[in-house]
């Protein structure tokens, strides 16, 4: 009896280590981004200790600018990660084929991130991509990307839909979102972008 509790539990530890976990979230954490460091600051204690987070365990890497760590940076190259728009962002990677099975872009408050998360993770079982996007490559951390609307043009709810070059149209569409007319900007390689909304 006691030969075969013994060879269970070599077979179950076995089997553990080889497995490992089926899934890890990366979270992309800009150098200067005040969003990323909120997150370490509000979510990452409590992320660490709960369910979600023994199973989908975290792992923080950290970007400086355009520069990514090499393994990053290759899977960008190779399209096993999509285009990185700023930090923070969430990729809910899958270690054995090493490439991106989800997302989440930026981080506004822990409840909302708890439910995006819970969200994308109920897409991916449905053998969804949640935050998909076409592309690799990587804008300036904590950009929003470049400019893709026109003053007065289309009423998108996604934030990301919503970067300006000027301060008076990111405040127009802050009202327009029902944010308030708060924005706040990030310094790109381009120059200057304004966006609605407290910062991401």
């Amino acid at each position: 009896m006691k030969k075969l509790i013994f060879f269970v539990t070599l077979l179950l530890l076995t089997f553990l280590t080889h497995t490992g976990f089926a899934r890890e979230l990366l979270v992309l954490s800009g150098e200067k981004s005040q969003s990323s460091k909120r997150w370490q600051e509000e979510v990452l204690p409590e992320y660490e200790t709960s369910t979600l987070g023994k199973s989908l365990p975290v792992k923080i890497v950290p970007v400086q600018g355009k520069l990514f760590p090499e393994w990053m940076a290759k899977a960008l190259d190779e399209g096993r990660v999509d285009e990185i728009f700023g930090t923070p962002t969430f990729i809910i990677w899958d270690p054995k084929k090493e490439k991106e099975i989800g997302r989440i872009e930026g981080y506004t408050q822990k409840p909302k991130f708890f439910s995006q998360l819970n969200e994308a993770m109920s897409l991916i079982e449905k053998g969804q991509h949640p935050g998909k996007r076409e592309g690799s490559g990587h804008r300036e951390e904590g950009s929003g990307g470049e400019t893709r609307q026109e003053e007065g043009s289309g009423n998108s709810s996604n934030i990301m839909d919503h970067i300006y070059k000027t301060p008076e149209e990111a405040k127009k569409a802050s009202k327009m979102l029902g944010l308030g007319g708060e924005t706040h900007s990030h310094e790109t390689a381009e120059g200057t972008i304004y966006m609605p909304g407290s910062t991401m």
